[in-house]
């Protein structure tokens, strides 16, 4: 049986040291979980060329739209309020075609973080551009010692998805964030959020396999989380099922 092919969305980062140099880049740690998973994966250069875009995705059998810097605020009508960060113009016009074009295979995408803030905003949802617009004290959601530590409790408040699946009512997550989603967009429901209220993750249940979550699985089950990793073999067999 062939392995599902899952391509993973990066960033257009530009070389501090040379001049008009650009690179491709994402963290290794999305691979590792593909692979522990038993996926193939298929890093995606960043592109707006839309028949190049058509014809890598004839390649895939998921999609795994990666973490990242912050999204324009444009996209989802607002103006730029402070505390916004770094925006990669090239990544979202090329990011918002890949996921534009994939969504109409049906076929299975997981959402991380930025990648999760994606799928809403392409949904017709919006962000608090940084957690104080929240208008209520929040926890600490952008951690700064171990990628892999566990630092809040994720609250499942549905039972109809994976998490629930794998985890009962809660998990332990670490937390890499500073944005999230504010209004919903359609046809996504929210499966988990945290004690602060701050949507976690979030299902679309006329689809077989679409999820996005806010916390970055990928850096604990690269770091040796089983738990975790449950979630991409969920994606991967999901993956595999459409075969």
């Amino acid at each position: 049986m062939n392995k599902p092919i899952i391509g993973i969305t990066s960033a257009y980062e530009i070389e501090d040291g040379l001049r008009n140099y650009h690179r491709t880049t994402v963290s290794i740690d999305y691979s590792k979980s593909i692979i522990a998973a038993g996926g193939i994966p298929i890093i995606l250069p960043v592109t707006s060329n839309l028949e190049t875009i058509k014809e890598q995705l004839k390649l895939l059998d998921g999609l795994l739209l990666a973490g990242g810097v912050d999204i324009n605020p444009q996209y989802y009508g607002q103006d730029f309020k402070e505390n916004m960060g770094v925006i990669s113009p090239e990544r979202d016009e090329g990011e918002f075609l890949v996921l534009e074009e994939f969504f109409k295979t049906e076929k299975p995408i997981l959402g991380i973080c930025r990648g999760h803030q994606l799928i809403n905003i392409f949904r017709g949802g919006t962000l608090f551009q940084d957690l104080k617009y929240t208008g209520k004290e929040v926890l600490k959601h952008r951690q700064d010692f171990y990628p892999e530590l566990a630092v809040h409790k994720v609250n499942i408040i549905d039972n109809d998805n994976i998490l629930s699946k794998l985890y009962g009512k809660e998990v332990l997550t670490n937390s890499f964030h500073h944005q999230s989603v504010d209004k919903l967009g359609d046809g996504l429901t929210t499966i988990a959020t945290t004690s602060d209220g701050i949507i976690e993750a979030f299902q679309m249940k006329s689809r077989k396999f679409l999820y996005g979550i806010q916390w970055h699985p990928e850096m604990m089950t690269a770091r040796g989380n089983e738990e975790m990793k449950k979630i991409f073999i969920e994606f991967i067999n999901s993956c595999q099922n459409i075969k």
